[in-house]
C-alpha cells in the first residue's frame, strides 16, 4: 500500500544557480558530513590511505608539540608584528595552507563556517576578532583565541557588547558567522541569523572554501578537540578565502532581509544553494557526540514544522532515515514511500 506524506510548504531557495543544484550523489550527504572516511571511495585512495595512516600519525605527535610551542609563543610574546610573523612561521608546520583573494577592508566580517578553526586562519591572514557565542568561556575561550564578551547569555546585552567593540577605534574587525553552524561547504548555506545584521549597517562578506585529502573537513557532531586532532593527522588543509565588496543595508530594509540579501551573495559567489534549514535544525538531525544509544529511540527535535515532519516520518517509516528525509524535502518538497 502506496502511503503519500507531505512535508510542510517552503518557497525555494532564492537566487539559486542552475549550476548550484546538488547532484544525485551529493543530495543523500545534504549539508553535513556524518562519516570521516570514505567508504565508497575508490579503491586507489583507500589503499594511499592506508599507506599514508603511519605518516599521519607521525605527523600528528610533531603537530602537537608544535602546537604547543606555538600557543606559548603567542601567549609570552606581545602582540604585534614580530609575535604575528614568528607564528606565521611557526603555524606553516601545521598544515593549513592560505589562499587570499581581495582586498580586507576595517570593517566587520561575515562568512560561512565550515571547521572550527575558521577564525584562527582568517587570524592568521589578517587580524580580526571573534566573539564566543555558544561554548565555553574563561580560559578554554582564551585559549583558543575566541573574543570573549560581556553578555553572551543575553542577546540584548550581547548585542550591546558587540556594538560598542566596533565603535570603538582601533580595535581588529569584528568575525562573526551568521550560519551559527559548520556545514561541509559543498552543498549550501544555512539561514543566516539576522540578529548580527542589526551590529553594522555594513558588512564585508567573506566566502571560505575548505578542502583536504582522505577525510571530510568536519563531522556533524564531533567536538572541537577531535576535529583538530584530524587536522594534524592529515597532510594539509587548503583554505581559499576572498573577501567580497562592501555590501550595505538599504533604506527601510530589514534585518531578515538584510541577512537574506547577503546569505544569497555568498551562496552566489561559492555556487551553492541558499538553504531554509536553521543551526536548530542541524543540532535536531545531527545532535551532538557521544549519543546515548537509549535515546535513540525518543529523540529530541526542534520546534519547526521540518524537524517535526521530519521526525513523524522517520517513526512512521523505518527505512527512511533523516538525511534522506530532508533531502527529499530539499528537492520536491514531498516525500514518497
Amino acid at each position: 500500500m502506496k502511503v503519500w506524506s507531505r512535508l510542510p510548504s517552503r518557497p525555494p531557495p532564492p537566487l539559486l544557480p542552475p549550476a548550484a543544484a546538488p547532484s544525485a550523489s551529493s543530495t543523500p550527504t545534504y549539508l553535513f558530513d556524518s562519516h570521516r572516511l570514505p567508504s565508497d571511495g575508490p579503491l586507489p585512495v583507500l589503499l594511499a590511505l592506508l599507506l599514508y595512516v603511519p605518516v599521519g600519525l607521525c605527523l600528528l605527535l610533531v603537530r602537537l608539540f608544535v602546537g604547543l610551542h606555538i600557543f606559548l609563543v603567542s601567549c609570552a610574546l606581545p602582540d604585534g608584528a614580530p609575535c604575528r610573523f614568528l607564528v606565521h612561521a611557526m603555524c606553516s608546520v601545521l598544515g593549513p595552507l592560505r589562499v587570499a583573494e581581495g582586498r580586507a577592508a576595517p570593517a566587520s566580517w561575515w562568512a560561512n563556517h565550515v571547521t572550527p578553526f575558521d577564525h584562527n586562519v582568517l587570524g592568521l591572514l589578517a587580524s580580526c576578532s571573534a566573539p564566543m557565542l555558544n561554548g565555553a568561556t574563561g580560559f578554554l575561550c582564551w585559549s583558543r583565541f575566541f573574543l570573549e564578551v560581556a553578555g553572551a547569555e543575553s542577546r540584548a546585552e550581547l548585542l550591546e557588547s558587540l556594538k560598542g567593540y566596533c565603535l570603538q577605534g582601533g580595535n581588529p574587525p569584528l568575525l562573526l558567522f551568521p550560519e551559527e553552524e559548520t556545514t561541509n561547504g559543498r552543498v549550501g548555506l544555512l539561514r543566516f541569523s539576522s540578529w548580527p545584521f542589526s551590529i553594522m549597517d555594513a558588512v564585508q562578506p567573506l566566502a571560505l572554501q575548505v578542502w583536504r585529502p582522505f577525510v571530510a573537513m568536519s563531522v556533524a557532531g564531533a567536538s572541537w578537540f577531535t576535529e583538530l586532532l584530524w587536522t594534524f593527522f592529515v597532510p594539509f588543509t587548503v583554505y581559499q578565502v576572498k573577501w567580497l565588496p562592501y555590501v550595505y543595508r538599504e533604506a527601510e530594509e530589514t534585518q531578515e532581509e538584510f541577512a537574506l540579501r547577503v546569505q544569497e551573495l555568498l551562496a552566489l559567489e561559492l555556487g551553492v544553494v541558499s538553504t531554509c534549514l536553521t543551526a536548530a535544525d542541524k543540532l535536531s538531525l545531527c545532535p551532538p557526540f557521544p549519543i546515548n544509544p537509549l535515546a535513540q529511540r525518543s529523540p529530541t527535535f526542534g520546534s519547526s514544522p521540518f524537524t517535526q515532519a521530519t521526525a513523524k516520518l522517520a517513526r512512521c517509516s523505518p527505512k527512511w532515515n533523516l538525511p534522506a528525509i530532508s533531502a527529499a524535502w530539499f528537492q520536491t518538497g514531498d516525500c514518497q514511500y
